[in-house]
């Protein structure tokens, strides 16, 4: 006769642990597998020659060695010339509490002015990248001031004052500058630019993006757009993000540096044509060197300068916006237009921003006569929300400009600057559900070699809400315009 035991409670266990750890493993291995199907690729970057000129820009020292402190000591490893150009002062990096007690911390002289210890850091930083001081360029513009210069205070008679704590100049006024005694105008720094791209001769520039969140960012982004259109550069253009979705990137945070920098998240599907720079272990030690030795901004961030320490970095290349030709511009019946793009930027101002008021999406269409710009919100258009377009374009080589505000169901042209044209023909604008549509003469841009438009919303009373990245828009040399 034969006895049969029962399974001992010991042998449930194991067997349940096994078909746990088993259910565990599966679910891990099927993650991964996704999580590897969902990577992005990415192409490479070209190799970088010997007989390359590399132009870095960077809105603030730290954000050169953050971006692309690998590109550049690959790129002097391989005898190519590297120039860098910081473009503000990098003031704001700190309150004058936080300068005070770094300073006493780290044994410094307590009357170091902070432009003088961001210019110290930055050469220090270079110098690991193997950058020659001589090759190192300092603008010296206002921190956090590059948009207004660039929007509204680009006029030689009308300068800027810098209003933050340890900046109260309208030039400036630091001996290390480019331009001594550089009044604070657009024109200014777009002249900068244009010179330093004329003399230095790049065959590669590299910029922040234009969806970068940070205004001096972006804004440095449209400086460099006009700037090297200008200057009929005809290299590469590659651009960097450093700022984008407040604090959730790069994910995950803080020091990873066997990790790979991925794009985030509201871009991994988005039309960004991202290049990547895999490092080396050299070049991402060196790097990781260069940015230690930004010792303020470091001792202020938490760990997120070091988030960029990666055995990649990551670029892309601006993709210019082709103006579709239409037949129809019922647009709440035919859709936004091909030629659209998404707004994917953290919004401004959350706290007086509704769903309903963010712009979702930004379209240009044109047809014989008109130029359309759609802009598409996530539901009815708020009519008492401003909304304006801003486009800057070369005619006959000449800098010039257009803004439009919209209110209330109507449209009017904005004169501000002394390059702003003037349009004999008015501009109209419709609402359609969710869509608010400008209409333009198209022949106001029909002598323009290059044409960049930017839109944005701000609430009644002036603050700005929301914003689309600027854009370079290309219009058929083809086309026959029609006179009004």
């Amino acid at each position: 006769m034969t006895t049969t035991f029962p399974p001992s409670p010991q042998s449930n266990r194991n067997k349940l642990f096994l078909i746990v750890l088993g259910l565990i493993t599966i679910i891990t291995l099927s993650y991964l597998f996704l999580s590897y199907l969902d990577t992005p690729e990415y192409s490479q970057m070209p190799g970088i020659q010997s007989g390359d000129r590399i132009l870095v820009i960077a809105p603030h020292p730290d954000d050169e060695s953050l971006a692309a402190g690998g590109l550049i000591k690959k790129a002097r490893d391989m005898n190519a010339t590297v120039t860098v150009v910081v473009m503000t002062d990098g003031s704001s990096a700190a309150t004058p509490e936080e300068l005070s007690q770094y300073l006493e911390k780290n044994n410094k002289n307590n009357s170091t002015e902070i432009s003088e210890l961001r210019h110290e850091e930055a050469l220090n930083a270079l110098s690991k990248l193997s950058v020659n001081e001589s090759n190192i360029i300092f603008l010296g513009y206002p921190d956090t001031g590059l948009k207004t210069l660039f929007e509204d205070y680009w006029d030689p008679d009308k300068l800027y004052t810098s209003n933050t704590p340890f900046n109260n100049f309208d030039h400036s006024p630091y001996n290390f500058t480019y331009q001594q005694n550089a009044t604070y105008t657009g024109g200014n720094v777009a002249g900068n630019l244009k010179q330093i791209i004329t003399d230095f001769k790049p065959t590669i520039i590299i910029t922040p993006d234009g969806l970068d969140e940070h205004r001096d960012h972006w804004a440095t982004n449209a400086f460099v757009m006009y700037s090297a259109a200008a200057t009929n550069f005809k290299g590469k253009i590659y651009t960097y993000l450093i700022h984008k979705g407040g604090t959730k990137w790069p994910s995950p945070p803080n020091y990873q540096p066997s990790l790979n920098l991925t794009p985030p998240p509201e871009l991994q599907n988005f039309d960004v044509n991202c290049i990547e720079n895999p490092l080396t272990a050299d070049e991402e030690k060196t790097k990781e060197e260069a940015i230690n030795s930004y010792g303020l901004p470091l001792s202020l961030t938490k760990g997120y300068l070091k988030s960029f320490i990666r055995i990649n970095e990551l670029f892309a290349t601006p993709q210019p916006v082709n103006v579709q030709f239409i037949n129809d511009n019922n647009f709440s019946k035919t859709g936004m237009p091909q030629s659209s793009f998404e707004d994917v930027r953290y919004d401004y101002n959350t706290k007086t921003l509704k769903t309903s008021d963010e712009m979702s999406s930004v379209g240009v269409a044109r047809d014989d006569k008109n130029f359309y710009i759609i802009i598409a919100a996530a539901h009815d258009i708020n009519r008492e929300l401003v909304y304006r377009c801003h486009f800057r374009f070369l005619e006959n080589g000449q800098f010039k400009r257009l803004d439009v505000k919209v209110q209330n169901g109507t449209a009017e042209y904005e004169k501000k600057s002394v390059n702003s044209i003037e349009v004999e023909m008015n501009a109209t604008v419709e609402v359609q559900g969710d869509m608010l549509v400008l209409k333009l003469p198209l022949n106001v841009f029909k002598n323009s070699s290059f044409l960049m438009m930017n839109t944005d919303v701000s609430d009644k009373e002036g603050q700005l809400m929301d914003l689309s990245a600027w854009r370079e828009l290309e219009i058929d040399s083809g086309i026959n315009l029609i006179e009004p």
